[in-house]
């Protein structure tokens, strides 16, 4: 990637949205447009992301919102006078087992989790398709490869994520766009607390506690934000359409879910929320 190079993040306030814009910033002097509904956060992330040497701005706001969604590729290209990167890295999840959620609970999930993403590159591919480049990268979860019980919604919509993401990059690759899918198992991040996960299914907070499984946790089945960020930027710079699946237990139950489904099946039914 080059320095200076202008992009767009949604879900920058915390988490990998957060790290991966001090990142950019950092090793590229990146212009970013950057969005979240939190604007004092938000606006903790512009002030990290101009002392990394970076410009940006800040667009505070809900991404479900499709005038919201549309409008940052304008923006950024008004601002910036450029627009290299699209990151849709936004996420809910509401967990729960399926009796507890409503249908417009999935309306939710789908609004910001599909539907978002799915604006903001109709609104950037214009750009990208005249330039004949351009990456988008589309943070999915690796419950968008293996659904868990408590989870089915947000699975659901990160499903649809990565097929929509792994259809374009085959197909815009050859025009020199460049999408990548993204997904990550475990991250320490404040996803788990802001979408109310018991506290038992909280890697930041398992990570924290003494003893083996605090170390397990934090050195073998999870990876920080900021390590998540270093993942992205490197797939970024390679090149091309490509999936990266994040954290050992992530490649394991995906790998283990395309060679034995009916194991893995039976292995994420002892997961229920009513177990």
């Amino acid at each position: 990637m080059k320095s200076g190079l202008a992009g767009i993040i949604t879900g920058a306030s915390t988490g990998i949205g957060r790290a991966l814009a001090v990142l950019l910033a950092k090793e590229f002097k990146a212009r970013l447009v950057l969005t979240a509904r939190s604007e004092d956060k938000l606006s903790q992330v512009v002030s990290s992301v101009k002392q990394a040497g970076g410009e940006a701005l800040l667009v505070s706001g809900d991404i479900a919102d499709r005038a919201l969604a549309e409008s940052l590729p304008p923006l950024c290209l008004e601002k910036f006078e450029a627009l290299d990167l699209v990151v849709n890295n936004a996420g809910l999840g509401i967990p729960g087992p399926i009796q507890d959620l409503t249908p417009e609970d999935w309306e939710r999930h789908f609004q910001v989790n599909f539907f978002a993403p799915l604006y903001i590159t109709y609104a950037a591919l214009p750009h990208f398709l005249e330039k004949k480049r351009g990456k988008i990268v589309n943070v999915s979860s690796v419950a968008g490869k293996v659904a868990y019980p408590g989870s089915v919604c947000y699975a659901a919509s990160k499903f649809a994520l990565t097929g929509m993401s792994e259809g374009m990059a085959a197909e815009l690759g050859r025009k020199g766009i460049d999408v990548i899918t993204v997904c990550p198992g475990w991250v320490r991040s404040e996803f788990f607390a802001k979408n109310n996960v018991a506290d038992r299914w909280n890697p930041t907070l398992i990570a924290e506690r003494p003893g083996p499984a605090g170390w397990l946790m934090k050195h073998c089945l999870s990876i920080s934000s900021e390590e998540c960020a270093r993942q992205i930027v490197l797939a970024c710079s390679r090149g091309g359409g490509r999936e990266i699946v994040l954290t050992a237990p992530g490649v394991l139950m995906e790998r283990l879910a395309g060679l034995c489904p009916s194991l893995v099946h039976t292995l994420v039914a002892r997961l229920s929320p009513e177990s």
